[in-house]
């Protein structure tokens, strides 16, 4: 598994987004494992399982379930965690024989806006991509991480 970019690699995906939550509130959804159970995954998923062990070197592990019942697991290891300002993290996702299919480098960054508002900046690069996740490269990243962050939107400002 090779988890870090090269160095001149670009990010694949980069999303800014604005919450109307203080920025602890933010940082919290993505470290609370009960908090990011209500919000990872694309819309229409959930994640019945959501373990977290929000250190540098701990690992992640959740089960998104589509709405057709298929249960994906996918996990990473925490990098860096700086509360609340950033979290750095790797992630992956497996098929059925334990092969790779998608290997992924994230940083997080939480800035507080003087108006208790919230600016999150995701960066993420594929550092492995199976050929057949060739879309995820494509659209479909995007599309989970803004309904994911949207379902997120919708938590913190609750």
């Amino acid at each position: 598994m090779s988890t870090m970019p090269k160095p001149d690699q670009a990010p694949d995906l980069v999303l800014n987004r604005v919450f109307n939550a203080p920025r602890e509130r933010v940082f919290r959804a993505w470290v609370d494992p009960q908090q990011m159970a209500q919000w990872w995954g694309p819309e229409g998923y959930t994640a019945p399982v959501c373990e977290l062990d929000a250190r540098p070197g701990g690992a992640w592990l959740v089960h998104m379930r589509a709405p057709d019942g298929h249960v994906q697991p996918m996990g990473g290891t925490y990098h860096v965690i700086d509360a609340p300002a950033k979290i750095v993290c790797t992630t992956w996702v497996k098929d059925d024989t334990g092969r790779f299919l998608v290997e992924g480098f994230h940083i997080i960054t939480f800035e507080a806006m003087p108006d208790g508002r919230t600016k999150l900046r995701l960066e993420s690069t594929l550092v492995q991509l199976a050929p057949e996740w060739e879309a995820a490269r494509h659209g479909g990243m995007q599309h989970g991480w803004s309904t994911s962050l949207d379902k997120l939107e919708a938590l913190v400002a609750a």
